[in-house]
């Protein structure tokens, strides 16, 4: 199988990786691995170490939906992941329930990652 480093894309075939993808809990296209952040986009796979990693957050976007007769607003979860001071992916999410429960798992990791959105985000939406 092969993954792609988030941060300089150069794919890798590695058994480590591989082992820490199937030994992982996934929430959606996101698998929390013991030493690295997995996250399925199409066709690829992507990893980060957790080392690498700047932040690792929640974003939540409202988006406005027609329910039934009337207009409704959704929260729609997504994970962002930067390194570097800089937005490196944003990713949907299955529902508020998995991602409260992969940011519990991450906090109780001990990795030493800020697991929050830097203030500036938090200010403008």
């Amino acid at each position: 199988m092969k993954f792609t480093n988030l941060i300089d894309g150069i794919k890798t075939a590695s058994p480590e990786l591989t082992e820490g993808y199937k030994g992982g809990h996934s929430y959606g296209v996101v698998t929390v691995g013991s030493e690295n952040l997995f996250i399925r986009k199409g066709f690829k796979v992507y990893y980060i170490n957790y080392k690498d990693a700047d932040r690792i957050f929640r974003r939540i976007r409202r988006v406005n939906a027609m329910m039934c007769c009337e207009n409704s607003e959704l929260e729609i979860e997504y994970l962002v992941v930067s390194a570097a001071g800089k937005e490196l992916i944003e990713v949907e999410l299955p529902g508020k329930k998995a991602a409260k429960l992969m940011m519990e798992e991450l906090k109780g990791s001990g990795l030493g990652i800020e697991l929050s959105a830097p203030a500036s985000a938090m200010s403008h939406g």
